[in-house]
């Protein structure tokens, strides 16, 4: 039976962001990334600018993620569930 994976977009974002490491690379960029989140990395001229580009990464990374039917990395202190469809739909 299909299965849904119900959490807030909002909150898996916002808890991703608290995890960042900012770095500046070679070229004066500023790389922003969050650990143990493969593919959750950005850059920008400023710390603002790298936050919101990997902002809009992380999203676009979960969302490509449930098309696909792929994993989306685990967060602490959120969480994801799974139910089957016809629970959710009842």
């Amino acid at each position: 039976m299909p299965r849904v994976r119900l959490f807030s977009l909002a909150d898996y974002v916002k808890a991703a962001l608290k995890l960042t490491v900012y770095e500046r690379d070679e070229n004066g960029m500023i790389v922003a990334s969050v650990p143990g989140a493969s593919g959750f990395f950005a850059q920008g001229e400023t710390f603002e600018e790298a936050r919101e580009n990997l902002q809009d990464v992380i999203e676009g990374n979960v969302l490509l993620a449930l098309q696909l039917g792929l994993d989306i990395p685990d967060i602490p202190g959120v969480s994801i569930e799974q139910e089957d469809v016809e629970a959710v739909a009842a």
